[in-house]
């Protein structure tokens, strides 16, 4: 499936859904000291790409995560996919008609 603006959501598509979409790991590294909760969850999440981040607020605004993503038949996950890939290029046009109206106004 392409992207949106050049965003691949091939991630989001691989039938494994592994590591490579931030899904929790074995567990805890045991040599790394017990930190704060919230600032793990916050470091993850900003390790992830931006297509990562906005495909799982898509998955969320929806009522979804990646597990329930996987769970689904083949079609059913291909036509969510496809849902959230027009949504979100409808999300990006928006946003982009916006930017440049604001440049118009502050131009003049």
């Amino acid at each position: 499936m392409s992207g949106i603006g050049g965003l691949s959501f091939e991630m989001v598509t691989t039938p494994t859904l592994g590591p490579t979409l931030g899904m929790a790991q074995a567990g805890p590294d045991p040599q790394k000291p017990a930190g704060n909760a919230a600032v793990d969850e916050f470091l993850a999440y900003m390790k992830k790409s931006l297509a990562e981040r906005m495909a799982d607020a898509w998955l969320a605004a929806h009522g979804l995560d990646r597990a329930k993503l996987k769970a689904m038949k083949p079609d059913e996950r291909e036509a969510v996919l496809k849902q959230m890939a027009e949504e979100l290029k409808q999300q990006l046009q928006q946003a982009t008609a916006a930017a440049k109206g604001a440049r118009k106004t502050q131009a003049a």
